[in-house]
């Protein structure tokens, strides 16, 4: 997909970030490897001539007026060309910055990235990168900038205009209802955790959850999920329950966010949905 500094970059978000997994599901994901290190790369980007506005010249420059790094640092990520994108003014990044910054993204993506773009915020103090949209996505292209304009942009495009397809999407949970206990919000992250639970007929109190697995996951929270309390997540003047047990009093994200962040555990249905967002959340009341 052709790419100018006339047009916005296309960044898929989730959870606190518009939804978007990609190369990694929220929990765990597949890892990105890079090409060579990271100071390698940056030295041999060092060679290229920087241009007045800050970027690189020379035979690397497109008919467009973008930069192609990788002719003198060589392939990022899943053997990506590096792109330094020409601005409407001119402006272009030095592939020193870009390749210190996309090598940092790769790095941080398998466990930082947010949703299905996988989004970095922050890099060096500055730059944002995510998971283009569309096509892009199905690409692996990265698109990257600064101080949240569009004067400096760096993306990573197929290599020789082919490159490699990503492998599908590892995604845990997408279109299914599960039982769970939220044990807390991962804010490094912005991921609500959970444990897959069961109920366990018997005992004192003619049954009880119990962990389905050990294993503890992490899913972002949709912008526009829908949550439903019973008694302990937005009490209403008396319990508000289905015939299955599951809270129907309408909550905010903001009570939701809340009781994750408290030490009380929630027992709750959730909803998630195929981006493997959580979209839905009922309590479940267990008097």
């Amino acid at each position: 997909m052709g790419f100018t500094a006339l047009k916005s970059m296309k960044l898929v978000m989730a959870g606190g970030a518009v939804a978007a997994t990609a190369l990694l599901s929220a929990c765990g994901g597949n890892n990105v490897d890079g090409n060579g290190s990271a100071s390698k790369n940056i030295s041999d980007a060092a060679a290229v001539k920087q241009a007045p506005q800050g970027g690189s010249a020379g035979t690397a420059a497109t008919s467009n007026g973008d930069v192609n790094c990788s002719e003198h640092g060589g392939q990022v990520g899943p053997q990506m060309d590096l792109i330094a994108v020409q601005s409407a003014n001119g402006s272009i990044p030095g592939c020193t910055e870009a390749f210190n910054v996309m090598t940092k993204y790769y790095e941080l993506a398998p466990t930082q990235g947010e949703g299905p773009g996988k989004r970095v915020l922050g890099i060096d103090g500055h730059w944002d990168c995510a998971l283009g949209a569309e096509e892009e996505f199905t690409q692996g292209v990265v698109n990257c900038g600064k101080d949240g304009g569009t004067e400096f942009m760096i993306k990573t495009a197929p290599t020789a205009g082919k490159g490699q397809q990503p492998s599908a999407p590892t995604r845990r949970f997408p279109n299914t209802t599960q039982t769970v206990q939220f044990t807390g919000f991962d804010h490094s992250v912005a991921m609500a955790q959970f444990q897959l639970i069961t109920w366990q007929p018997g005992g004192a109190d003619n049954g009880h959850f119990v962990p389905a697995d050990p294993k503890t996951y992490r899913l972002p929270v949709s912008q526009a999920a829908k949550v439903f309390g019973a008694a302990e997540l937005c009490p209403g003047d008396e319990v508000a329950l289905d015939p299955q047990g599951r809270g129907t009093n309408p909550c905010t994200e903001q009570a939701l966010m809340e009781k994750l962040n408290s030490s009380s555990p929630l027992h709750a249905e959730i909803h998630v949905d195929k981006n493997d967002n959580i979209d839905v959340v009922k309590e479940i009341y267990r008097p």
